[in-house]
């Protein structure tokens, strides 16, 4: 974490909804901030650029999935796709 300005931890939103850009952003938001990273410090960790951990973190349409799973799983969030019956 950068020396400057204290990282205000969020709380886990709620993850019974269904998934949305704006939940994994809410989620991936969450994630970095409890482990008190800064945007700056989070997308260097993530290697992405702060413009697109900030277009993920906010729900903005047009960010590549390849990029989405890579913060992903750089912050440790795991998502599943659960089995269907035909």
């Amino acid at each position: 974490m950068s020396k400057g300005k204290q990282v205000k931890p969020l709380p886990t939103p709620e993850l019974n909804q269904a998934l949305s850009l704006y939940l994994i952003g809410k989620v991936v938001k969450a994630r970095r901030t409890q482990q008190g990273l800064d945007t700056k410090t989070a997308a260097m960790l993530c290697d992405v650029s702060v413009v697109t951990l900030s277009k993920i973190e906010n729900a903005a349409k047009g960010v590549r999935m390849d990029s989405i799973l890579k913060v992903m799983t750089a912050l440790g969030i795991k998502m599943g796709i659960e089995s269907w019956e035909v």
